[in-house]
């Protein structure tokens, strides 16, 4: 029921700034590596205040399977940075605090996936602007019109499809 969750949430009436913004911080939270305390600490937070779950988990879901293909992108930027002979001695400082070790900065993937999250967070919410505004305009109407077409013969696709139309008729926000 993810699924249904996570599209109807694309066509839910709340306005797109608030689903593209639950779907920037999942395209983040996927690139960060999972398991970390950054990626905790990021993660609770997001979870207890009001924003759209679904888009943010189904974008974070969805990114996941393709953020292997970034990985020696986020590995080479946190290396430069972390490299650079000027920011050497500060970051040395800087993670050789006590509980800074805990968040596993030192290591040039979970640095870089950092600052890539960080940076591309306006272009993450730019993206996620563009899918709400183009699945709202060309593609729920078929995909309404797909679900009660196959709903009528294979039964867990109807519930999917009703479960789709409540999220949209109630302004579900999960």
């Amino acid at each position: 029921m993810l699924i249904a969750k996570f599209i109807g949430a694309l066509s839910a009436y709340g306005r797109p700034g608030q689903i593209a913004f639950a779907i920037a911080v999942g395209i983040t939270l996927a690139v960060i590596p999972g398991g970390t305390l950054l990626w905790i600490l990021i993660f609770i937070p997001m979870m207890l205040i009001r924003i759209n779950q679904a888009a943010m988990l189904g974008t974070m879901g969805l990114v996941r399977l393709a953020a292997p293909l970034f990985d020696s992108l986020t590995e080479s930027v946190g290396y430069r940075i972390l490299t650079v002979p000027g920011l050497q001695e500060p970051m040395g400082r800087f993670l050789s605090m006590p509980a800074i070790s805990w968040f596993r900065l030192d290591d040039s993937f979970v640095f870089g996936s950092l600052v890539v999250g960080i940076l591309g967070w306006p272009l993450f919410f730019a993206v996620g602007i563009l899918i709400v505004t183009v699945f709202r305009r060309y593609l729920a109407g078929k995909f309404k019109m797909l679900f009660r077409k196959i709903g009528a013969k294979v039964p867990w696709l109807k519930k999917l499809g009703i479960g789709i139309s409540a999220s949209r008729r109630l302004g579900v926000s999960l």
